[in-house]
């Protein structure tokens, strides 16, 4: 029979996150850097769970490419956020 399972989360990526889960405790802050075309979908979800109470500084990149009026408004409502 064959196994048509398809592997999501790769080898590299399960090391990134042990290697990042063994350094946080180390560390005073955490910046995390995300898209400003999509700052809520370039999130990963993983960063959130593993920091878990450490500060964190959210950084928009490509903000020369994102739509001025969307920015704001995601700028917005991630200053509300206490994520």
């Amino acid at each position: 029979m064959i196994n048509n399972s398809i592997q999501w989360f790769p080898g590299h990526m399960h090391k990134a996150r042990k290697e990042i889960e063994e350094v946080v405790p180390k560390i005073d802050v955490i910046i995390e850097v995300l898209d400003a075309r999509i700052p809520f979908s370039s999130e990963n979800p993983l960063i959130r769970r593993i920091r878990k109470d450490k500060p964190v500084i959210k950084v928009l990149n490509k903000r020369d490419l994102a739509d001025p009026e969307m920015t704001a408004c995601g700028l917005s409502t991630l200053r509300k956020s206490k994520a």
